[in-house]
């Protein structure tokens, strides 16, 4: 959560400052994408997740977050207003996917009990890597090259991240017998008690 939460928010931190070298006063134009993608990403990252699995899920929005990040580099660099947005609404599409995935892995790991206190302390992260990574962000930007070298921080840190994943371990399937409905008959052999 630290990793994906922190990535995302140096990025969308970042945004309506390089958009407005190449969109000028349109600006606002990138930012308002970026939620849509953002919102899209939690709806899809649910959706996935309960097809294919957490882990899995986790492990290709990580994936693709880091490629992204490395792409940023020479979309920002080419400073095209249509490649700067369309790589922020897919940002933040990864970035929104965390906001579904860690609350579900919460629930998978350690159940419906303490469950607010779980995620709360788990959520945590999400704070610590937004400051964390905002924060280192920010000085990198101050140095000459900077804002590259911190896409390629962040792009090294979600790939850690994706390599993370596969250490995690899978939710294990639980099957319950469902009740006879109310009204129907209970069979019970003979010399047994329902």
């Amino acid at each position: 959560f630290f990793i994906g939460a922190g990535a995302g928010l140096m990025v969308i931190g970042s945004v309506a400052g390089l958009a407005k070298h190449s969109m000028g006063s349109m600006a606002f134009v990138a930012v308002a994408i970026m939620a849509i993608g953002n919102a899209s990403g939690r709806v899809v990252a649910g959706v996935l997740s309960d097809k294919i699995g957490r882990r899995a899920t986790l492990t290709i929005m990580l994936s693709l977050q880091a490629i992204l990040m490395f792409a940023a580099i020479p979309v920002v660099g080419s400073g095209s207003a249509v490649l700067l947005v369309l790589l922020a609404s897919f940002i933040g599409f990864n970035y929104g996917s965390n906001l579904t995935l860690f609350p579900s892995f919460a629930k998978d790991y350690w159940g419906f009990k303490n469950y607010g206190l779980n995620y709360g302390v788990l959520f945590s992260a999400w704070g610590v890597g937004g400051l964390v990574m905002g924060r280192v962000s920010e000085m990198m930007n101050a140095q000459p090259g900077g804002l590259n070298k911190s896409f390629i921080l962040a792009g090294s840190c979600l790939a850690m991240g994706t390599i993370i994943t596969f250490f995690l371990r899978e939710k294990k399937a639980v099957t319950v017998e469902a009740p006879a409905l109310a009204g129907e008959p209970v069979r019970v052999k003979v010399g047994t008690s329902a």
